[in-house]
């Protein structure tokens, strides 16, 4: 569905300090016209060079898994768009911390909806490919979800809260989203690079296959669906389905690093040493043609995601951008 032009309007992005919204942000000042307006749970903003970006009218420290604070933020700023990069990105530490991966992914979204049902305002938010059991990869957006592990169920039921919400929202199932960032907490590649960089081994599955994201992607695509208004359900995943070994050596080969301490184990032996809690598919992916056609945008292939990584961390080593933190 495609709604109509209105005149400029203001972007409240939740989550803004984690790694997706890092981007998000840096995204929306380079390629659009919004005003935005940024959230976290920190007290105070963490990004350089944040008060002389004209376009951000702000910063409000907001947790989403708090009703009442939700609810006064957006209620004082009234935004006519949030775009949800506020979650609980753990796979496994959610199959032990349930309450608080479902108050994160689930009830946030519901103090969300709640809030901008009151405004008036449209939710852009971020889901994954694991509400799938992976036996269709890649899946289209077509298919019935069947989560295998906890944090699928709770991505699963923010998707839910949206479709009985009533209000306008957007949906973008993602995948093994990967790319540079400074302080990332999430992110497989550059967990890699930082355990070979010290020399440490890493142990990556032969037989566990997903499709990296790039971040810059993801992140455009929501930037993109943001200005020409689109709603619904849109997959925006890499078009490599690749094992998780054969991604850190693709890692390796791109960073000059040595490809010799990446030791392949199975998903299996993983789970039984304790690193995997969560059941996961072998096998996920989803097809992306929608989203790279309706919003004009390509994803990336796996090295030439590697590349702009390579570029995007060269940068956050030389120069103080706006999304770097102080």
């Amino acid at each position: 569905m495609i709604l109509p032009a209105t005149s400029r309007e203001t972007v409240l992005i939740t989550g803004c300090h984690g790694f997706v919204g890092q981007h998000v942000v840096r995204l929306f000042v380079e390629e659009s016209n919004y005003e935005l307006i940024l959230t976290a749970r920190e007290p105070e903003p963490l990004f350089a060079g944040l008060a002389n970006e004209p376009r951000i009218r702000g910063y409000h420290p907001m947790d989403v898994t708090q009703r009442t604070t939700v609810r006064d933020v957006i209620g004082a700023v009234k935004p006519d768009i949030i775009v949800n990069c506020a979650a609980f990105v753990k796979v496994d530490d959610a199959e032990t911390h349930r309450e608080t991966a479902w108050r994160t992914n689930v009830s946030a979204v519901e103090h969300l909806a709640e809030a901008a049902r009151k405004v008036d305002a449209r939710i852009v938010h971020i889901s994954s490919d694991l509400v799938f059991d992976g036996l269709r990869a890649p899946q289209t957006e077509f298919d019935a979800p069947h989560p295998l592990n906890y944090y699928g169920r709770t991505k699963l039921a923010s998707e839910n809260v949206l479709r009985t919400s009533g209000i306008e929202h957007t949906i973008f199932r993602t995948s093994s989203v990967y790319g540079a960032a400074d302080r990332a907490k999430a992110n497989y590649a550059l967990s890699i690079i930082m355990s070979l960089e010290s020399g440490e081994p890493v142990m990556a599955a032969t037989d566990l296959i997903s499709a990296p994201t790039l971040v810059d992607d993801l992140a455009l695509a929501i930037v993109r669906a943001t200005e020409r208004r689109r709603l619904g359900l849109y997959h925006a995943g890499g078009p490599d389905m690749i094992t998780r070994f054969e991604f850190a050596h693709r890692i390796a080969e791109m960073f000059g690093l040595n490809s010799e301490l990446i030791l392949p184990t199975t998903i299996a032996e993983l789970r039984a040493n304790g690193r995997f809690r969560a059941e996961r598919p072998a096998r996920n992916g989803l097809v992306s043609l929608k989203a790279q056609t309706d919003l004009g945008i390509r994803i990336s292939n796996v090295d030439d995601g590697l590349r702009v990584m390579e570029r995007g961390m060269e940068e956050l080593l030389g120069q103080e951008a706006l999304y770097l933190y102080q």
